[in-house]
């Protein structure tokens, strides 16, 4: 079982996986600048993948998507976790060129994903929430809001009270 940790920092997600960055000094066992394409991976060969604060740092969060699916075999786990975008972490970083919401993954499990992006398949979501931060009653509220409807706490909540992460499990379609 091949288990891919891309853009994994100083810390992998999971023990045993392959950690790939471009950093040196690094946990990488692969040092590569995940912004080029292709990447350094043949098709099909990944059973599991973790893009942990990942994906915002991308400047085609698209291309980078349909390359996940290159690579990933079909029924691959893909785990991403990145900022949500009222998160103040989502702002307070220059290198984050995107700020994302919950739907945003919404795309990459459309047909259109396949038909606009490099013809590369796509997604489905397994699991999707929103992680808020430790405070019991200002977090707590959001958390509330946000479990009887994600889409009116984002549209008149966020920003009051701001999550913290996006966490998304996603099936690669093949």
């Amino acid at each position: 079982m091949l288990i891919l940790d891309l853009g994994c920092g100083k810390r992998k997600q999971e023990p045993g996986a392959i950690g790939v960055d471009r950093q040196p000094g690094s946990a990488a066992d692969v040092l590569a600048d995940l912004a080029r394409f292709p990447w350094p991976f043949s098709e099909d060969c990944a059973d599991r993948i973790y893009l942990s604060h990942f994906l915002e740092h991308q400047p085609d969060i698209l291309r980078a998507m349909a390359e996940v699916h290159r690579i990933a075999r079909r029924g691959a786990e893909v785990h991403v976790v990145t900022p949500h975008y009222s998160s103040p972490d989502s702002y307070t970083d220059p290198t984050h060129l995107h700020h994302l919401g919950f739907h945003s993954f919404d795309y990459c499990a459309q047909a259109s994903f396949q038909n606009f992006t490099y013809n590369a398949g796509g997604f489905r979501i397994l699991e999707r929430r929103l992680s808020f931060g430790g405070n019991l009653i200002l977090d707590g509220l959001g958390r509330l809001l946000a479990a009887i409807s994600v889409d009116f706490y984002e549209k008149h909540f966020a920003w009051i009270f701001p999550a913290r992460n996006i966490y998304c499990k996603l099936a690669v379609m093949k």
